[in-house]
C-alpha cells in the first residue's frame, strides 16, 4: 500500500475547503494566556487524526528548565514523563530544591478517532519572566505522524506556519498583591464563580513566607450555611469531593486552592453567588491565625485572568 503524506493531504484539504478538517486544525493550548511565576492548568487540544487516522500517543516537549510539569490521567491512556538534569539545583516551589527539570510528557496506548477531539491536560509552574512558551507536540498516528513544532521568528503569532506549536503567553512578572495577609501567609487572587446553586466553591493562592509549615484549618463565611475545607478524589472513572480537615502550606511554599484540586466549599448558599458581586470569608491557620477578606465572584467558568481553568465535572458526597 502507498505511504500517505499527510502533510500534503492536509494542506490540500485546508487549501481546497474540505469539511474533512477544522478550520484551525493545529494543537492548541487552552487556556494560553498565564501570569509569570504562577500555577497554571491548560490543555493541549487535539482536533484531528493524521488524515483519517485515528491518534494513538501525544508527546509534548516542554521548553528547557521545567521543574514542576503534571499531566492529567485519562483513562484508557498511559503516562510517560521524561526529564533531563540541569546544571545547577534550582527553587522548584513548596521549599524544595532540584536538579531535574521536566522534558516531555506522552500520553500512549489510547485511539482518538479522527472525527472526534479531545485533551490532554497539563499543570506546571509558569517561568518568572514574561514571554511566549511554546509546547512542541508529536502527534501518532496509527498510519502517520504530525510534528507541531514550528515557532514563529518572533512574537506568538502563527499566522502562515503550516505546523506551528502550541503557545502559552506568559504575561506579567511582578509578584501578585495579596488580598489578605495573615502572619506568615499571603493570601492572592482570590475568587468565587457566579452559580445559582445551594452550593458554590472559593478558590486562591496560599503563600507562605515563613520559615515554617502552617496549615489552613478553618474556613467561614456568613453567606452559607457551612463552609468546610474540600480536595476531589478518584472514585473509578469519577472525581468525586472530600472533606479534610486541614490544608498544608509548606515553609516558603504555595498552595493553590483551584477548581478540581483543594477549595473552600460554601453548602447551604442563603442566596446565589451572582457576578460583580463579592463575600466575606474568614480563614483560620494553626499558626498564622486568622484573616477576613472579600472574595470576588466572577463570571461562571472564569477564572481571575479571565481565562477558563480546570475543574470538571464532579460529584459530591
Amino acid at each position: 500500500m502507498t505511504p500517505i503524506n499527510y502533510t500534503f493531504a492536509i494542506a490540500a484539504a485546508l487549501l481546497l475547503g474540505s469539511t474533512a478538517l477544522p478550520a484551525a486544525a493545529h494543537v492548541v493550548a487552552d487556556p494560553g494566556d498565564g501570569q509569570a511565576g504562577g500555577y497554571f492548568r491548560t490543555a493541549l487540544r487535539v482536533g484531528h487524526g493524521c488524515g483519517t487516522s485515528p491518534t494513538i500517543a501525544v508527546k509534548v516537549i516542554l521548553p528547557e528548565g521545567l521543574t514542576t510539569v503534571r499531566p492529567q490521567v485519562k483513562p484508557g491512556w498511559q503516562i510517560q514523563i521524561d526529564t533531563a538534569k540541569l546544571a545547577k539545583p534550582v527553587d522548584a516551589g513548596h521549599g524544595r530544591m532540584t536538579d531535574t527539570a521536566i522534558s516531555a510528557v506522552s500520553w500512549t496506548g489510547g485511539n482518538l478517532p479522527n472525527e472526534h477531539f479531545d485533551e490532554f491536560g497539563l499543570s506546571l509552574k509558569l517561568p518568572d519572566s514574561a514571554g511566549p512558551l511554546w509546547l512542541k507536540v508529536i502527534q501518532t498516528c496509527k498510519e502517520g505522524e504530525l510534528r507541531w513544532e514550528q515557532v514563529p521568528a518572533s512574537g506568538t503569532s502563527t499566522r502562515g506556519l503550516e505546523f506551528p506549536a502550541a503557545v502559552i503567553r506568559v504575561a506579567g512578572g511582578e509578584t501578585a498583591k495579596p488580598a489578605a495577609i495573615a502572619g506568615a501567609v499571603r493570601i492572592e487572587q482570590p475568587f468565587a464563580r457566579a452559580t445559582p446553586a445551594k452550593m458554590g466553591g472559593a478558590f486562591m493562592t496560599l503563600v507562605n513566607g515563613g520559615h515554617a509549615a502552617d496549615r489552613l484549618v478553618k474556613a467561614a463565611s456568613p453567606v452559607a450555611e457551612t463552609v468546610e475545607l474540600h480536595t476531589h478524589v478518584k472514585d473509578g472513572d469519577t472525581m468525586r469531593m472530600r472533606p479534610v480537615d486541614g490544608i498544608d502550606i509548606a515553609a516558603h511554599g504555595r498552595t493553590a486552592l483551584e477548581p478540581g484540586s483543594f477549595h473552600v466549599m460554601l453548602i447551604g448558599l442563603k442566596q446565589p453567588l451572582k457576578e460583580g458581586a463579592s463575600f466575606p470569608l474568614t480563614l483560620t491557620f494553626e499558626k498564622a491565625g486568622s484573616v477576613t477578606l472579600q472574595v470576588p465572584v466572577l463570571k461562571a467558568g472564569a477564572s481571575p485572568s479571565g481565562t477558563s481553568m480546570g475543574g470538571g465535572d464532579h460529584k459530591h458526597h
